[in-house]
């Protein structure tokens, strides 16, 4: 394209963005109630891009802390955005009123677009029916057999056949540690997100999509890569998806894509990528999955049992002319979904939890003698269900999950006029109130962080990291707040709440537990002299402190590992 083509495209572009910007102002929603909150911020976006980077935690903490439980920011072009920690308010939107408060379109939208579809994204009618088809998936009972072993396994990276998945990757990752250390008796400091990485994409391959990326074999993993790419270009692109619901119908599809093409921005080019090689991924599953069935395989004794999430899809796509009829498209916007959400989250979890225990050794002691008695008293046990269950292992992967969770907020935006209960009044300008009246198009962000760390609800050391408070405890007996909690895990918000929670968090908590099982078991951990920072990108990725104005840093965890 030439110079005078790409200019005449530009100024388009420019035109095109100036009309979309008029039409916001026009139409942006404004609030019944004058909230407090932080004055300033960009002109354009406002407070968003301080929630992201790496301040964005910091930045909620302020925020709470300054202006009470209930706040509010300045959004696109001033307009306002609730933050709310409140619990009443958020069982109000989440569960109780959840109609009146869909996800929001910019970001449902989005979704659409990289992924291609998945349950994210999709409207409340489809989303019931969708999610009901894939809850088999994510039984318990189905999970546990996964864990456990409890039918013949195909192999899989040369693991033995009666390997259970979940063990069977954790000890390859346990393999690969021992390969980089092999030539260090005092150990030395690696970078750990690369294994619980490959470890967390293998789970959700094989155990979720009957597919296995062999991770560890050595190889660079282009798709997961790709895929960390994608969550990068969201903190960098995030707040631009406001503009999404004014600009997705302009033209067609193929239009878009073209106008898309011309951006000269590295971000969009870099995204564009990704999600062709992320199709290009979703493709060789599926041809490998029909593969199986058109050789009529028995379905039962591959990883997933026949009740992994490609089959039922595939299933779901031979009943045309039925409620849960799934097309092409669809199917592979959940495989995407599943693939990114599944194992984006897992590897940031596993990869806190071991940076936690390497800031208190005095956990990870306490939880590696819980581990050696368990297997020192199960020598011949192939199943280990009862590690599932070690209080200590437990209250470690709660806490963590407590205090960091991945995901730090959630959003939605209000469908009509009404009015949110409060369990916590807000002063205004025009008095206390103790609910608050919300116009139609507010947008309302809940903090997952800070309701997780609510001093009113988790107590005076809601701040510190204490396994100990699960052990032995209801968890009436842990939480002090006499309202109801909307969080599904444990009350907390770390996999969101109501019908548009986590489907998969059981699957995401139990591949955590096998992990740190693993590792614990065999290394240990200390901290290192290379010191990282956990940037929010949407979802929470460690980074090296060196790299944080490097554009093109990639995520790292450096720390000291010894075989034990």
């Amino acid at each position: 394209m030439s110079s005078i083509q790409l200019s005449y495209t530009t100024s388009w572009l420019a035109v095109g963005g100036l009309v979309v910007v008029a039409v916001w102002w026009l139409r942006r929603p404004t609030s019944f109630t004058k909230l407090p909150g932080p004055p300033g911020g960009n002109w354009l976006f406002g407070h968003i891009k301080h929630i992201g980077g790496a301040n964005g935690i910091d930045f909620q903490k302020q925020l709470f802390s300054t202006y009470g439980p209930t706040t509010s920011i300045r959004g696109f072009l001033g307009s306002q955005i609730v933050f709310t920690l409140d619990p009443t308010a958020i069982h109000n939107i989440m569960i109780k009123e959840k109609d009146k408060f869909p996800r929001a379109e910019g970001p449902a939208i989005m979704i659409r677009s990289i992924f291609g579809g998945g349950l994210l994204a999709l409207p409340p009618d489809e989303h019931r029916v969708q999610r009901k088809l894939l809850n088999p998936v994510f039984n318990m009972k189905h999970l546990r057999e996964l864990f456990s072993g409890n039918a013949a396994m195909p192999v899989f990276m040369g693991i033995a056949k009666e390997m259970p998945v979940f063990m069977g990757i954790a000890k390859e990752a346990t393999k690969t540690i021992n390969k980089e250390l092999a030539s260090s008796k005092e150990g030395k400091e690696v970078d750990v997100f690369p294994w619980a990485t490959a470890a967390a994409l293998d789970l959700v391959g094989e155990a979720g999509l009957g597919y296995a990326f062999d991770s560890f074999s050595g190889e660079r993993n282009e798709y997961s890569a790709a895929i960390k790419g994608v969550t990068q270009s969201f903190g960098k692109i995030g707040p631009l998806v406001m503009l999404l619901p004014y600009v997705h119908r302009i033209g067609t599809p193929a239009f878009r894509q073209w106008v898309v093409s011309l951006i000269p921005s590295r971000t969009i080019q870099k995204l564009r990528y990704a999600v062709k090689l992320q199709n290009a991924q979703a493709e060789e599953v599926l041809r490998a999955r029909q593969a199986l069935l058109s050789a009529g395989n028995d379905l039962s004794a591959t990883a997933g049992r026949g009740r992994d999430i490609m089959t039922l899809l595939m299933k779901a796509n031979e009943s045309e002319g039925s409620d849960s009829y799934i097309d092409r498209e669809s199917m592979m916007g959940h495989m995407n979904v599943f693939i990114f959400a599944g194992h984006e989250t897992t590897s940031t979890a596993v990869s806190r939890i071991l940076e936690l225990l390497a800031q208190r050794p005095d956990v990870q002691v306490r939880l590696r003698e819980e581990l050696r008695q368990h297997f020192e008293a199960n020598p011949n046990e192939t199943h280990h269900d009862a590690l599932l269950e070690l209080p200590y292992l437990d209250g470690v992967v709660r806490e963590a999950l407590r205090l960091y969770p991945p995901v730090t907020s959630i959003a939605r935006t209000c469908q009509e006029d009404t009015v949110v209960p409060l369990e916590y009044p807000v002063d205004t300008p025009s008095g206390k109130i103790t609910s608050l009246p919300l116009k139609k198009g507010t947008r309302v962000f809940m903090s997952n962080v800070y309701f997780n760390r609510n001093r009113a609800i988790w107590g005076e050391q809601a701040d510190e990291f204490l396994p100990e408070r699960w052990i032995g405890h209801k968890l009436d007996e842990v939480t002090q707040s006499g309202s109801y909690l909307p969080g599904v895990y444990s009350s907390m918000m770390t996999f969101g709440s109501g019908s548009y929670a986590c489907i998969g968090f059981k699957f995401a908590v139990m591949e955590i537990k096998v992990m740190l099982a693993e590792l614990v078991s065999n290394f240990k951990f200390e901290p290192a002299e290379q010191e990282s920072a956990w940037v929010t990108h949407g979802i929470q990725f460690p980074y090296a402190k060196k790299d944080l104005d490097n554009r093109d840093r990639l995520p790292k965890l450096f720390l000291k590992v010894t075989r034990l």
